[in-house]
């Protein structure tokens, strides 16, 4: 498929081009072809990455310090119904991701699942065979139940009803649930006994009341959707999708335990061919790529939890070493495809974060993303070669700090006069230098080569000689290195100023 590593990280210091370059390899992943031919045009590039995002081929997320285990793989998600307080899973986007790689989510394009659509449990005639009742809804794109004596579930005055207020609450659960609860692109499973459903069907829009049901089905079954019938004359075992669990007497009801990715996946390894189904699910082993930007800044242990084992190369689905785990909200299993790839980014400049997490760092595979002065080769402004100017600054950081906290080249590609050097020295580089240096303004001095600048004029920063007794009066003695610093705002404006970083002395 690609020769890409299934976990990689691009780490180096700010303004290197990390997220920029995630577009050319999640491209190298997903089509190298096109990324091989097209190399030199940026637009051709970045049109093709939109083109698979739109096909959910290719997901980005940052990581922040806040960010979760619930962001990233699922949590609980709170909603309120008809005044009713509900709590439902949702899979975060590496879920999600996984759950597209399995091809669950082209099959569910073909036959009109919706996104995070619903399970139902449908018994249509109960478990009678035959039934002419269910033989008519499977033949004629529909699902029903009973309950005449209600009449229209979508009634005002329901609750008024003798025959609806005289209901259980089961029963009353399954009226509400089949006219309001189940939206088209919901999945309908029809019981054939107390553990196996015979037809899958998703449906097609909403409630209908009709009075007078055809001829050939059961007078009081007046309740109906209107139902694509996927595949019929199953015998399938729901205890493998369902916890080990059977049906329920209840005619109507949610299937909690699993979703529409593991009900694809059984069906398939069911050989179970699903009406309006592309051939062979054509999206099944295609790679889908994850960028993680930021990496290093979220909690990994909180955020991976148990998948940090799971995202290993040797432990993923299909190899000899597969493990797979339960999720710990939805009680799913769950593995990840071998066919999911993760490019992650990391700025090693960030110090509070710098440390990663060394059993994320044993899964993933580092390229380095240094500074590349040479793609500033012939840019000069107001006699400046900027292509010399960052290879001096970088050289003078490394010796002082460390590769870690160099200067980026992005900083300097868009500079096109002395107007945006100076913009880029005052609100970027200066900035970060205070950052890196922690304010020693001593040492970002040296950086600027301020010292060997014969004019105060066009030095970036001038030290102030003051005496104590000027500053706080008699009595009082700090210790050395208590230095009064300030910038000098006009010399970003002078060209001198730039040519004396460049000066050794």
């Amino acid at each position: 498929m690609t020769n890409q590593p299934l976990n990689q990280i691009l780490y180096g210091p700010p303004g290197t081009g990390k997220t920029f370059a995630t577009i050319n390899k999640a491209l190298a992943i997903l089509d190298p072809d096109f990324a091989g031919k097209h190399a030199g045009s940026r637009a051709a590039l970045k049109s093709r990455y939109d083109e698979l995002v739109a096909e959910h081929r290719i997901r980005f997320v940052t990581f922040h310090q806040s960010f979760s285990y619930e962001d990233f793989v699922e949590g609980l998600r709170a909603d309120s119904e008809g005044g009713v307080l509900q709590y439902r899973v949702e899979p975060g986007v590496f879920r999600s991701i996984c759950d597209d790689a399995r091809g669950s989510a082209q099959v569910a394009s073909d036959i009109g699942v919706r996104e995070d659509a619903r399970i139902w449990k449908i018994s249509i005639d109960g478990t009678v065979t035959p039934s002419q009742t269910r033989n008519y809804c499977f033949a004629n794109g529909e699902a029903r139940i009973g309950w005449s004596a209600v009449g229209d579930l979508k009634s005002e005055h329901l609750v008024e009803v003798p025959a609806y207020a005289s209901l259980g609450t089961n029963d009353r659960s399954s009226l509400r649930d089949f006219s309001q609860e189940i939206e088209p692109g919901d999945v309908l499973l029809c019981i054939g006994s107390e553990d196996q459903f015979q037809a899958v069907g998703v449906v097609q829009g909403g409630y209908e009341y009709q009075a007078t049901p055809p001829a050939g089905v059961r007078p009081d079954y007046v309740n109906v959707l209107p139902v694509h019938w996927l595949a019929k004359g199953l015998s399938l075992d729901i205890r493998p999708l369902n916890g080990g669990r059977k049906f329920t007497l209840k005619t109507v009801y949610e299937m909690g335990r699993f979703g529409w990715p593991e009900l694809a996946d059984y069906l398939e390894a069911s050989s179970i061919k699903l009406d309006g189904a592309a051939p062979a699910q054509q999206s099944k082993g295609l790679p889908h790529v994850l960028i993680i930007d930021e990496i290093n800044r979220g909690n990994i242990s909180r955020v991976f939890g148990e998948l940090i084992t799971l995202i290993e190369p040797s432990k993923r689905k299909g190899t000899d070493e597969a493990l797979e785990v339960i999720l710990p909200y939805s009680k799913k299993k769950f593995s990840v495809p071998n066919n999911v790839y993760l490019v992650g980014t990391m700025n090693t400049a960030d110090r509070s974060l710098a440390g990663l997490d060394i059993a994320l760092r044993r899964r993933f595979k580092f390229e380095e993303m240094p500074p590349r002065p040479d793609a500033l080769s012939g840019k000069n402004v107001a006699g400046i070669d900027l292509q010399e100017l960052l290879v001096t600054m970088n050289r003078r950081i490394e010796v002082l700090l460390g590769r870690d906290y160099l200067l980026g080249h992005a900083y300097f590609l868009d500079i096109d006069n002395l107007a945006g050097l100076s913009d880029v020295f005052r609100r970027q580089v200066l900035p970060l230098l205070q950052e890196y240096f922690f304010e020693d303004w001593q040492r970002i001095a040296w950086v600027m080569n301020d010292q060997a600048k014969p004019d105060d004029a066009h030095k970036f920063l001038i030290k102030e000689v003051a005496s104590l007794g000027d500053v706080f009066g008699a009595g009082v003695d700090l210790p050395q290195g208590n230095d009064l610093w300030r910038i000098n705002d006009k010399a970003f404006d002078k060209s001198e100023s730039y040519a004396g970083i460049l000066s050794a002395g």
